[in-house]
């Protein structure tokens, strides 16, 4: 499960980068890669503020799930963006 849940991540964003830069709607994601790195910069930086193993949720929320989620939508939005231009050509 623990490799399901980041991978499910990063092929669902994946997939939503390469549909956004496909419908000419690119300009979404850099809004939602710094929402992203905001929300991970937030959880991380909250973790580090609990006692304990409280704080370790927060930081496996970034790591497992907030970060492949990035890493698709980037990784896809450049994908998007090839064969757009390739479509074009």
């Amino acid at each position: 499960m623990v490799y399901l849940v980041p991978l499910l991540c990063f092929v669902l964003h994946l997939i939503l980068g390469v549909f956004f830069m496909r419908w000419q709607a690119g300009k979404i994601i850099p809004v939602l890669l710094v929402i992203g790195t905001v929300s991970m910069y937030w959880a991380v930086s909250y973790s580090q503020q609990q006692i304990g193993l409280i704080g370790i949720e927060y930081a496996i929320f970034a790591f497992l799930v907030i970060a492949p989620a990035m890493l698709g939508l980037a990784i896809g939005g450049v994908v998007g963006w090839v064969r757009a231009r390739r479509a074009q050509e």
